[in-house]
């Protein structure tokens, strides 16, 4: 999943670290056409479809970005 939010790109990829359950890791960079990447969440729970894993990923990051980036 890929979604501009307030001049960032926000990628979100899911994998399934166990059979069940579905994990997201997100990469946020700027939509200026830079291809570096600012920042990296991940995390360890996990969800119980790649649905809903790429829901929570992008609530994060959106999060990450209004609280004014903080490393």
């Amino acid at each position: 999943m890929e979604e501009h939010y307030k001049g960032h790109t926000i990628l979100i990829t899911t994998g399934h670290p166990d059979k069940n359950r579905w994990k997201p890791t997100c990469k946020i960079k700027f939509t200026d056409g830079s291809r570096e990447v600012i920042k990296d969440l991940d995390w360890d729970l996990s969800y119980d479809t790649p649905e809903e894993a790429e829901r929570v990923g992008l609530l994060v990051s959106k999060k990450w970005i209004d609280s004014g980036k903080p490393k």
